[in-house]
């Protein structure tokens, strides 16, 4: 059996242990949300054709650190994406901020750019984001994603 100094000892560390962890949780900065910005493109019975997609206002800033196409209708084809920005207002102007090697799938149902370098990545708040289809073979309905860090809470 322990005595019970041994169990007062460690029941004090523990107690300091969490009062510790507690002082520095309270004083730290809390850190940047990982989050995704999702539309569907397409409607799921016509094979997609080139032209405007989608459009979404973002209400945050934040940075993009990730592309993604997800075809899932269970048709492999291409379907190529472009990602253009602007701000809001009576006469919107688009700049393309993905690659000018257009993000696609080639023949398959998915393709991801998880470094997005070639991208064009700081969205402020109010943005919007205008997402083309380029091109377009078999696939009808794809999923886009762009993963984005939050820079404000």
């Amino acid at each position: 059996m322990a005595d019970t100094r041994a169990i007062t000892f460690v029941e004090s560390v523990y107690r300091r242990t969490d009062q510790q962890i507690r002082d520095i949780l309270a004083v730290q900065q809390p850190t940047a949300e990982v989050d995704t910005i999702n539309v569907i493109l397409g409607d799921g019975v016509t094979v997609m054709h080139p032209g405007i997609g989608a459009a979404i206002r973002v209400d945050f800033r934040a940075r993009i650190t990730g592309f993604f196409l997800q075809e899932f209708d269970g048709t492999t084809g291409s379907v190529g994406v472009v990602v253009e920005q602007s701000q809001g207002g009576p006469t919107p102007v688009w700049t393309r901020i993905s690659p000018l090697v257009t993000p696609a799938i080639v023949t398959g149902r998915y393709y991801a750019d998880e470094d997005v370098t070639d991208w064009l990545t700081l969205v402020d708040r109010g943005d919007y984001l205008r997402f083309l289809v380029a091109s377009a073979t078999t696939i009808t309905r794809v999923h886009v994603g762009l993963r984005v860090r939050r820079l404000e809470p």
